[in-house]
């Protein structure tokens, strides 16, 4: 068993597509990096509470003086960094009672604060984002509800510890720090720092909604920009191919009018000079095509008469003159026209389905009369054939030429048979499509021949059994036939006896049933 990988067509939009759909990752990991940041700033918010309240027992310790002097003042100017605004400081003597307050700590803050559009749109995004997935931030000192006296009680213990005040949604409303008051090595009280969320936080994290901000509208207009980009080339590129496709007609052939050279003259890109080359390139192939197709014709007219001209000689000469050269000459004479006459069999059919227009008729009816009549008209093809097919069963195309087409099947499957197996047809419906088989016993196909043994002037035969010009346009015309049928033709070896190793060829043509007419 030979493994073959899957063969998977993507076009140029579906892959961008896909690319986008990885692109949109980058906002989630955006979001991952916001939260890390908010999880990091928390902890060094906590940190730098925790050494300042140190700190300011240290103060009081050691400089009572300075301290009060700055309480009494009603206006701490060395503690401005704190936002007493926003802050509160206690001061608790040996039993837990509070002495001293500075600062103010509002219930709720409705202080509006004006932001640019960037940093909107920043904070938009992340509680967006937060609520399509959710996150929780590290509080990582255990909770109560009553953190002051929780505070109180393990300061008055000489510990300096930390705790969030929550609100009901378990959410952090501001950060607590209290550490003990030591005087000569004894506690004489404590003191606590509380400030809220919105003080914690400085500038950076303004900062990084901006930054969030215009990465989202830069990511958004590069998207929409790459999107339109991508949707315009493709549509450049799938109008190209669709007014290439129909330059040919239905055999293949191509029209006499192609599409035009520009499509529009606001573009001039590489893409614009494909179509150039490829315009230029279909008017030079249908010039040569037109010579190709006028050439039979041409060739036909100008040798018709010299041809007959010198067949009358020749017969002429054999009534005076016995010589074996005449005959030669003769019969070179009757191969240069059987000659003409294929090339000129081909055109003919070829410009013949060109200007027919296809009609229903019923393949089973006119196959049976077909093969019958062979099976009388030739019985050298030694002919076995089985007709399937309904009667009723309909082909849209033209009767004739399907006739046309079994002739060429049948007269090369005589050439080629070895007349160890009759011919056999076998005529039959697979679906919505019409099978008909030719196989004869005889030599393979040599390998690489299967679809090239269609093209015109394509013949492997190695010598002419009935002695005639061989072309190699039999099978060319079933290809023509069977295309304006829009079907399929091809050829595969075969073994028709196995146990006698008897090879063959088979040749199918497969064709579209339109409907079936009542019988």
């Amino acid at each position: 068993m030979v493994f073959r990988p899957f063969n998977i067509r993507l076009s140029i939009r579906t892959r961008f597509f896909i690319l986008l759909l990885f692109l949109t990752f980058l906002p989630f990991l955006a979001y991952r990096f916001a939260i890390d940041l908010h999880r990091l700033l928390l902890n060094n918010q906590a940190i730098i509470q925790k050494q300042t309240v140190e700190n300011l027992a240290l103060i009081l310790q050691n400089r009572t003086d300075l301290w009060a002097l700055q309480i009494q003042s009603g206006n701490p100017t060395r503690l401005s960094h704190l936002n007493l605004q926003n802050s509160v400081i206690w001061i608790v003597n040996e039993y837990g009672r509070t002495t001293y307050v500075v600062g103010n700590l509002p219930e709720s803050s409705h202080t509006i604060v004006e932001e640019d559009l960037f940093t909107a749109i920043g904070k938009s995004l992340i509680k967006t984002f937060a609520t399509v997935i959710p996150y929780s931030l590290p509080y990582p000192y255990p909770q109560s509800r009553t953190p002051e006296q929780y505070l109180i009680v393990n300061a008055l213990q000489g510990q300096t510890i930390q705790q969030y005040r929550m609100d009901k949604e378990h959410q952090p409303i501001s950060l607590m720090s209290a550490t003990p008051l030591i005087f000569k090595d004894k506690i004489i009280g404590g003191l606590i720092l509380e400030e809220k969320m919105e003080t914690l936080f400085s500038d950076s994290l303004d900062y990084f909604y901006r930054l969030m901000g215009i990465g989202a509208m830069i990511f958004l207009i590069v998207t929409i920009g790459a999107i339109l980009h991508t949707a315009s080339v493709s549509n450049r590129i799938l109008r190209l191919d669709n007014d290439v496709k129909k330059t040919f007609n239905i055999q293949g052939r191509l029209k006499d009018h192609i599409f035009p050279d520009r499509y529009q003259r606001f573009y001039n890109d590489e893409l614009s000079d494909l179509r150039h080359h490829i315009h230029e390139m279909l008017g030079q192939l249908g010039a040569y095509e037109r010579y190709l197709k006028q050439l039979p014709k041409t060739l036909r007219h100008e040798l018709h008469n010299p041809l007959n001209r010198l067949s009358m000689a020749l017969t002429l000469l054999e009534k005076d003159t016995q010589h074996t050269q005449l005959e030669y000459a003769q019969h070179a004479v009757l191969q240069l026209k059987q000659i003409i006459a294929s090339l000129s069999e081909a055109t003919s059919i070829e410009d013949s389905l060109n200007h027919q227009e296809p009609e229903p008729f019923p393949i089973g009816e006119m196959l049976e009369h077909y093969l019958k009549n062979s099976e009388t008209l030739h019985p050298e093809y030694s002919l076995d054939y089985h007709n399937l097919i309904p009667k009723n069963a309909l082909v849209l195309g033209d009767g004739f030429m399907i006739e046309q087409l079994m002739d060429k099947l049948l007269s090369n499957a005589k050439d080629f048979s070895d007349g160890k197996h009759p011919i056999e047809v076998i005529c039959r419906q697979d679906g919505r499509n019409a099978l008909i088989s030719v196989q004869n016993s005889g030599p393979n196909l040599p390998a690489g021949y299967e679809k090239q043994i269609f093209d015109g002037m394509t013949s492997i035969r190695t010598l002419n059994q009935d002695d005639q010009a061989h072309l190699g346009l039999g099978l060319y015309i079933v290809k023509l036939i069977t295309d304006y049928h829009k079907g399929e033709v091809y050829a595969e070896n075969i073994f028709l006896d196995r146990q006698h190793n008897l090879p063959g060829v088979r040749f199918t043509v497969e064709l579209p049933l339109i409907s079936q007419k009542a019988s």
